[in-house]
């Protein structure tokens, strides 16, 4: 197979790549069931083959017996919804709510506190530094108070006006009940529309993105979940000890840093800031430890929880990482930070397959050509003339 061939290919698949996220980028509001429905079939759809498994009646009828497990567990987070929103769903929105109000008191306790730590030990601040900083404190209170209203006002005003997203999101549990009964049945359609050829390769980039996407959501949401817990309890016994009227905002600060896990390689150093600023303003003398906190949950990621939860399942240098999020928050805003490291990955796995693929025929050729040769027989050497 020659080079050209190849280049064109891989031109031919690039361009073709683009093509298809620049159509799911125009209908990204049409697809955000499917999204949803597909990021929660990566969640659950492990779980459901595991319980299916260790079901032990109904062997001779599978496909009742995964739709019974489907709805018991669709039944049972519908439960569990339902407690949630009556236990505590309600007081951590209004606590989320009150945090964001006082974050401009916050920001201004935590100036005066590093201006009187900075005077204690004699530390000279440019009266130009501290001009900056304090117009800096006072902008990101506003803009944070502005930008908490906007996105509230602006949900609203969709969940109000555009009736296509109320029907795409009520259109989520029947998407993913669906995809979870018959997922095998979707894709091996699609296969039998193929010739092996095609088939074979689509079979394998479907293997990469399913390992990809599956270890990835999955991995980031349990690290979320563990890290946020941490944090809280860490934060909540901290505050018992040294400053109780700190205690109502423990638990948004878990949140914060639960959700900042989400974005990979910065989330977790932007999920400290939140409580460094709430630390500062209410319990400066407390603030060595809950710094030592933040950097403990972050040794503990990254030496036990990342390795065991994630597996390098992206397999990307942190620089391509903060790429993707730049290029992914440019491109689609928050769904781009969340996806655009997936989708480098996703790529890169992708380009490694089809290098492997071409390095292997190469290969074949070349021990074809080799056999070839060897095969041809050789031409008898011609007679030596006879001695005079």
């Amino acid at each position: 197979m020659t080079s050209n061939f190849r280049v064109n290919r891989l031109v031919w698949l690039l361009l073709g790549a683009i093509v298809v996220v620049l159509l799911m980028y125009q209908l990204r509001s049409a697809l955000l069931p499917f999204i949803i429905g597909g990021a929660l079939v990566y969640i659950l759809d492990p779980f459901v083959t595991w319980l299916e498994r260790r079901i032990p009646w109904m062997s001779d009828r599978p496909e009742l017996k995964r739709v019974i497990v489907i709805a018991v567990i669709f039944i049972a987070a519908a439960i569990l919804a339902i407690i949630a929103v009556i236990a505590g769903i309600t007081a951590i929105v209004n606590q989320v709510q009150a945090f964001i109000e006082d974050v401009p008191q916050l920001i201004e306790a935590a100036r005066v506190t590093f201006e009187s730590i900075s005077t204690r030990f004699a530390i000279d601040i440019p009266p130009e530094l501290s001009s900056i900083v304090e117009d800096a404190a006072k902008n990101i209170g506003n803009l944070v108070i502005e930008a908490g209203k906007r996105v509230a006002a602006g949900t609203l005003s969709v969940i109000s006006q555009t009736v296509s997203l109320l029907l795409g999101l009520a259109m989520v549990p029947l998407i993913l009940f669906y995809i979870l009964k018959d997922k095998g049945k979707i894709i091996e359609g699609m296969l039998n529309t193929l010739t092996p050829e095609p088939r074979r390769h689509t079979e394998s980039i479907l293997g990469i993105l399913d390992d990809v996407f599956g270890s990835y959501i999955r991995g980031q949401l349990l690290l979320g979940l563990v890290v946020g817990l941490v944090v809280f309890v860490g934060l909540f016994v901290l505050s018992l000890l040294f400053a109780p009227n700190m205690t109502p905002y423990t638990p948004v600060l878990g949140i914060v840093a639960g959700v900042t896990e989400l974005i990979p390689v910065i989330g977790p150093w932007l999920g400290a800031i939140p409580g460094i600023i709430v630390t500062l303003a209410f319990a400066p003398n407390m603030i060595v430890p809950v710094i030592l906190l933040y950097i403990l949950v972050q040794l503990l990621e990254n030496s036990l929880l990342v390795p065991r939860i994630q597996s390098d399942s992206l397999n990307l240098h942190p620089v391509m990482i903060i790429a993707a999020l730049i290029v992914g928050s440019e491109v689609a805003g928050l769904w781009g930070i969340i996806l655009g490291p997936p989708l480098a990955a996703a790529g890169r796995a992708v380009l490694l397959y089809f290098l492997n693929e071409w390095r292997t025929e190469d290969e074949k050729e070349s021990s074809v050509s080799e056999a070839e040769e060897d095969a041809q027989p050789t031409e008898p050497a011609p007679d030596s003339a006879p001695a005079a």
